[in-house]
């Protein structure tokens, strides 16, 4: 039986354990910050050390009642624990995106990161702790004792902690304001505070009406007297990054097909608007620019779709992935997340192809010109090998495993390859599909470009979210590519040469609301030329 403790002890105990086990991530990092080689770099480490654990050791009196405090370890524990695998397990930091990110997920995606080790190490390091802390009987102390003891304790921890830090204090305040992912990867301050800022913008007051953006939007009188109808689709990939499309350099053959394909214009230098779906998807249809951007701005105004459809396209998102995040809340949409056909369901996953399906049979019949979002599910790990159909398997062997530890970084990367080798063969497959559109008297166009990209194991960081500012740049240079067929170029008056020679300049997100909007000639007060990538490559086309 567990003999009775002091309150002080216990929470100076708990303060010790969080920081020192369940800071793991923080620690390393910090180590590899500092770099100490000197026993003054060492001591700078240990003073930290010291410095944190009496600070978190102060927060935590705060809550030594004995019920109050069992309950706040039993949630407190097992949430740090969690944050720190994830952290230790794929490098990636937590912040309010990141938070963002698993409360908005849905089931599928979430299901990926459940693994038995994940589950051990919760129960092991987070659980088991808390359940210890909850069996240990606390000395019954008259309450004027009580907090006598506590504040003398609680002095005694301040006045250490200011002799350790004081002197280190300037070290310390440049260490982590010039690297702010130390701030980010260390539990629990950087979840609580992360959770905190997400719900203060979630439960802001949301708008009354959503607001009216580019209501002056019409179509040129040009276009309103062409015989033909057109048909742009814009394709939303998800996780790809630019150094593994063999367009771009990449050694392998990941895009076999659309190297095959003449008229297609690849774009090098394109760049996302963010690092996850939830800020990137909304960002590029918004107008408002990464450095305007937010999601409270976009929820509250219309965007791109909502413009195009006003201006008199038929609008249409079809939805394989977790949501389109707000960017399609007034536009018909068509989720097919849950279409378990035999054609396109496989491994639990319902593939890219499904959203070609009966597309060239719905061009056929256009009775206005059309714009079709296509999301899809791309290369979204950390379960790439259900991302693809098993013929497609061809860079082996693969990670079958949504716990990375347990493979090799080269069967992750092949796995990886193996979802842009899939996803070259959707996009030329719509790509033929809008190229016979003609037959049927429609002219075709598309657009590709990934939401974000993806960390593949680069300096032990796995997977997407990083905050833009310290993000890596395989999280943010994104593959972006454009087709128009013959027709679609004369009808919209587009010069592909001119286009193919100026793909070199930067582009990316905040180029396709306005690129869209011009090219399909839709005349607004919100349009921005200098944003628009075909604006130097269009001329009047011939009546």
């Amino acid at each position: 039986m567990l003999s009775p403790q002091r309150p002080e002890i216990v929470t100076l105990a708990a303060a010790a354990y969080i920081v020192a086990v369940l800071n793991i991530p923080f620690w390393q990092l910090y180590y590899r910050t500092v770099a100490p080689q000197t026993p003054t770099e060492w001591a700078f480490i240990a003073a930290t050390a010291v410095a944190l654990m009496l600070l978190l050791n102060l927060i935590l009196m705060l809550f030594a009642v004995k019920p109050m405090f069992r309950v706040v370890m039993a949630v407190v524990l097992p949430l740090t624990a969690a944050a720190t695998y994830f952290m230790h397990e794929y490098g990636i930091v937590i912040d309010h995106n990141m938070v963002r990110n698993v409360l908005e997920t849905n089931s599928r995606e979430a299901g990926d990161l459940m693994t038995m080790k994940m589950v051990l190490f919760v129960g092991l390091l987070g659980v088991l702790p808390a359940a210890v802390l909850w069996c240990v009987p606390w000395v019954e102390r008259p309450l004027r004792r009580d907090l006598r003891a506590k504040f003398k304790a609680a002095a005694l921890s301040f006045a250490i902690m200011a002799a350790v830090i004081v002197p280190v204090w300037g070290d310390v305040q440049s260490t982590f304001r010039e690297r702010r992912e130390l701030r980010l990867t260390l539990t629990p301050s950087n979840y609580i505070g992360a959770l905190e800022r997400y719900l203060r913008q979630h439960w802001r007051a949301a708008p009354a009406a959503v607001a009216a953006f580019g209501d002056d939007a019409q179509r040129a009188a040009s276009a309103t007297v062409k015989s033909r109808r057109s048909v742009f689709v814009i394709a939303v990939g998800e996780t790809a990054r630019w150094d593994h499309f063999q367009l771009n350099g990449y050694d392998r053959a990941t895009n076999p097909e659309l190297s095959k394909i003449a008229d297609l214009v690849n774009y090098p230098k394109a760049f996302s608007c963010g690092t996850d779906t939830l800020h990137s998807v909304p960002c590029m249809f918004s107008g408002l620019g990464r450095d305007s951007f937010s999601t409270g701005a976009a929820a509250a105004r219309e965007n791109l779709l909502d413009i195009l459809q006003r201006a008199g396209f038929d609008v249409l998102w079809r939805e394989n992935q977790s949501g389109c995040k707000g960017a399609c809340d007034r536009i018909p949409t068509e989720v097919l997340t849950k279409l378990e056909s035999a054609a396109f369901f496989a491994q639990s996953e319902t593939h890219d192809d499904v959203l070609l399906d009966e597309l060239e049979d719905r061009i056929a019949k256009l009775e206005r010109d059309t714009v079709i979002v296509l999301h899809m599910m791309g290369s979204h790990g950390p379960a790439y090998w259900k991302r693809y159909p098993k013929r497609f398997e061809v860079f082996k062997p693969v990670c079958r495993e949504s716990q990375f530890s347990r493979c090799t970084r080269e069967e992750i990367v092949n796995a990886y390859d193996n979802t842009m080798l899939y996803s070259d063969f959707v996009l030329s497959r719509l790509i033929g599909i809008l190229g016979r559109a003609a037959e049927h008297n429609v002219d075709g166009g598309m657009i590709y470009m990934s939401d974000h990209g993806e960390s593949l194991g680069e300096n032990n960081l796995y997977l997407h979210g990083m905050p833009y500012a310290i993000a890596p740049e395989a999280q943010i240079h994104v593959p972006m590519v454009v087709w128009m067929s013959p027709s679609f170029r004369d009808s919209f008056g587009v010069d592909r040469g001119c286009l193919a020679g100026r793909a070199d300049a930067k582009a990316g997100h905040d180029n396709l609301f306005h690129s869209v909007l011009g090219l399909l000639d839709v005349r607004t007060k919100v349009y921005d030329p200098a944003l628009d990538i075909f604006a130097p490559c269009r001329h009047k086309p011939a009546s």
